[in-house]
């Protein structure tokens, strides 16, 4: 195939096909298969940007460490001595042997299995085997042997980002009219959230910008996860008696949808929001806080967090998801075509077993690599990676909503006090799109 890039003529900001005079919005089918565009969503969007690295609560104690990368890059969170967490780059500093093994645990010493050299947990190089017999101190002092930082990192409400390029703006500045929304998740507990153990991670053999449009994308659900809708609907009707309250996994948005309200925003920065009124919300896991809740928070902040299932996609490669469960999940471009997508379930610290248990199983049903939902979502979208080959110049069309776009923020929106640049008062609707493809536009230049 010939790239884009073969044509002077043509950029990545050709591939969109943006004139809001005349209320169309397209994106070239290229964004999803040409490599020299992956190449520079790499250098331009993944390595100088924020990228979601972990939660808080995954390295609670000294040593505590988790692994992932930003971009091309290994790096890895540590709790250090001083109970400071830093973000390293996965790199002994004598040969760049990767330091760690495992995507999580606890070492108060890294051991490099390649030469012996040891670091610890706040990064300082502790032994060079054979230093003092073979080098000559200027040698070592001139090496930089301590491990080497990123350039940012930062966190928000618990939740930590990296970034390789120390001109970023503020991590505040980034996610800017996102917070809100990821507020609904994060004052959910007094005590703050926790990371469940465990976590899932699958390869999906499609482009990386496919899992972010469906993130947001409702359109697909009442189709793609009518499996999941009405198998938990018929399993219910085996035991109504003594399968009620949380136990019960709330599945009108797709079945439903015409009889609740649901939306999509544009926040800004790329940040998407997609919601939908929950049908049984006393089936939440949260509904027991309620009372608590109200006590804390506004009204109209509550009702958002037990009474609307919402999904909030932070550009590039980030969901907060509460809708059958509480889920993060991430994706990280390996190649073009290839994807890796990593989840995890998070919770309110000290919620009831009851509750806790609900969660999880919720978790489980929808969220897994094997659950009744993931598959029918990884396979639609590698039905997408395939059939976007099939024309040379094809163009997706994004007007689904059109018809129903408002500027500035609709009634939902204005009882959790939030001015979006734009709604939406259906969840069908592709306008939320546009916050993405405009951001990936801008960073590719």
């Amino acid at each position: 195939m010939v790239s884009v890039f073969d044509n002077p003529a043509r950029s990545a900001a050709s591939l969109i096909d943006d004139r809001p005079e005349e209320e169309i919005f397209r994106v070239n089918r290229a964004a999803f298969t040409d490599q020299a565009i992956f190449a520079r969503e790499m250098s331009e969007i993944f390595e100088k940007g924020w990228l979601y690295l972990g939660h808080e609560s995954q390295v609670p104690a000294h040593g505590d460490f988790i692994a992932t990368r930003i971009g091309t890059h290994p790096v890895f969170v540590m709790r250090g001595g001083d109970g400071n967490v830093r973000c390293f780059y996965d790199a002994c500093t004598h040969r760049g042997s990767k330091l760690t093994g495992r995507t999580s645990g606890n070492a108060t010493t890294l051991t490099c299995r390649y030469h012996g050299w040891c670091f610890n947990a706040d990064g300082v190089c502790t032994l060079v085997r054979g230093g003092k017999e073979a080098y000559r101190g200027g040698d070592l002092d001139r090496m930089s042997t301590d491990l080497r930082e990123i350039a940012g990192l930062g966190s928000y409400k618990g939740f930590l980002f990296g970034c390789l390029d120390a001109d970023v703006p503020p991590l505040d500045d980034f996610l800017g009219g996102a917070k809100p929304f990821i507020d609904l998740m994060a004052d959910q507990a007094p005590d703050g959230l926790e990371v469940l153990r465990g976590e899932s991670r699958y390869m999906m053999e499609a482009n990386w910008k496919l899992q972010t449009e469906n993130s947001t994308d409702g359109y697909h659900v009442a189709t793609v996860h009518r499996n999941f809708a009405t198998t938990v609907a018929y399993r219910e009707t085996l035991s109504p008696d003594g399968d009620g309250g949380m136990a019960k996994t709330e599945a009108s948005r797709i079945l439903s949808l015409e009889k609740i309200g649901s939306g999509g925003y544009d926040v800004g920065n790329g940040h998407m929001i997609n919601w939908a009124d929950r049908g049984n919300p006393e089936a939440g896991p949260l509904w027991p806080q309620r009372d608590e809740l109200l006590q804390r928070f506004s009204e109209g902040k509550v009702k958002w967090m037990l009474e609307r299932g919402r999904t909030v996609t932070l550009f590039p490669n980030l969901l907060f998801n509460d809708v059958a469960s509480t889920c993060i999940r991430v994706w990280r471009p390996i190649d073009v075509n290839l994807t890796e997508i990593e989840t995890w379930c998070i919770a309110p610290r000290g919620e009831a077993p009851e509750a806790r248990r609900a969660r999880i199983r919720k978790y489980e049903d929808f969220f897994f690599p094997a659950s009744l939902a993931v598959p029918d979502d990884v396979r639609a979208m590698e039905g997408v990676q395939t059939g976007s080959d099939a024309l040379d110049d094809g163009w997706n069309d994004l007007a689904l909503g059109r018809k129903t776009l408002v500027y500035g923020a609709d009634e939902a929106a204005r009882e959790l006090e939030v001015t979006p640049l734009n709604s939406n008062p259906g969840r069908e609707v592709e306008t939320p799109f546009f916050a993405f493809w405009r951001e990936w536009a801008a960073r590719l230049g």
